[in-house]
């Protein structure tokens, strides 16, 4: 059982592409603390370890024996969180994976079941949730703005370069990625597909590779979904097209429709604009000024440069609060798993080439 504590410290497993951005955000958290990184390569550990004035590790187990380390992010490839992940639970450390937050449904549950069972909290980085544009728009779900929802599209025109792949081998494979661009790239979009819309009830998928004929998974997938309320929705997810542009999602309900371009709301309208008048004449001001609210930054050709930290950061924050509070995060397991299951959903519609209920 994980002690609560004022301030909460914080250890990283995996010093890779994404492990500054848990790093920085950790930064601008008052009541947390960067306490110390562990890596495999004890070189990189120590690189990292001296940028940000914390210990290094080459054993992790050796870190989680530190008292004033109560939370560790793994920032490790997919199909290793849940090896290491269990670890770090049974030390009695909470943990919060980068997403997904394990490669199949199997693992992930075995996560889940591990934290309950030790009294750790478990999330996984689903950080666009956090963001204005995406936070307003499920406000306006809530409020019931959209009516019935008609449809909604997620577009993922990404595209990685070889090098992306021949720089970190386990990238593109079913064993440690989960998949391709649907697995890895496309997963955020997934969330909110169903965080928006609500329980889908089949999806129909198709998968290919296009571009990156080097590696195991899809450099594109395309699906189609249906939803329990009634709705359709499509999510197209690829890292092949040249050169990469804004991850686009459009929400269309009988009262309202809203349109997000890398989480910056680009058009805001509903029949109850009067009602509403405040908010959407500030959301609508935002567009005209091309601000469009707070989004991730585009990682549509580059998947670290561009893209900011805020919502790692909000979302740490969260975490860091509901340890100190005893209270789950927004994005606990049982959240987490819900897009892998969706998205091993549709890797079985892929094979079979027919529908699939979840």
């Amino acid at each position: 059982m994980a002690k609560r504590t004022k301030e909460v410290g914080y250890g990283i497993i995996g010093c890779g592409t994404i492990a500054p951005k848990h790093a920085e955000a950790i930064a601008g958290i008052p009541k947390a603390r960067f306490v110390a990184v562990a890596d495999v390569i004890e070189a990189n550990a120590q690189r990292f370890a001296q940028k940000y004035d914390v210990n290094a590790y080459a054993d992790f187990h050796e870190m989680l024996k530190k008292e004033d380390i109560q939370a560790v992010c793994l920032c490790v490839p997919s199909g290793m969180r849940l090896p290491i992940g269990l670890d770090c639970i049974r030390a009695g450390k909470h943990v919060m994976c980068e997403k997904p937050i394990e490669v199949n449904m199997k693992r992930a549950d075995k996560l889940i079941a591990a934290a309950k069972k030790n009294g750790v909290l478990l999330s996984c980085i689903f950080q666009n949730r956090f963001l204005p544009g995406p936070s307003l728009t499920k406000q306006a779900i809530n409020q019931g703005r959209f009516g019935q929802f008609v449809s909604c599209s997620a577009h993922i025109p990404w595209m990685r370069p070889p090098t992306y792949y021949t720089s970190a081998s386990w990238r593109g494979t079913l064993e440690l990625d989960g998949g391709g661009a649907l697995m890895n790239q496309g997963i955020h979009q997934v969330d909110l597909v169903q965080w928006f819309m609500g329980p889908i009830s089949r999806v129909f998928g198709q998968t290919r590779k296009r571009f990156h004929q080097e590696i195991e998974m899809e450099d594109l997938a395309g699906v189609l979904l249906e939803f329990e309320n009634g709705a359709l929705g499509t999510i197209m997810t690829t890292t092949a097209t040249y050169p990469g542009s804004a991850v686009r999602f459009e929400i269309y309900g009988t009262k309202g429709t809203v349109v997000l371009e890398d989480g910056k709301i680009k058009l805001w309208e509903f029949v109850d604009y009067p009602k509403h008048k405040k908010i959407d004449d500030a959301i609508k001001s935002e567009i005209k000024e091309g601000e469009g609210g707070l989004g991730t930054g585009s990682a549509a050709n580059d998947p670290i440069v561009a893209l900011k930290g805020e919502g790692h950061r909000l979302q740490l924050l969260d975490f860091t609060e509901a340890i100190q509070s005893g209270r789950q995060p927004i994005v606990d397991g049982k959240e987490a798993r819900k897009a892998v299951a969706i998205a091993q959903a549709i890797y079985v519609s892929a094979k079979l080439g027919e529908p699939v209920g979840l």
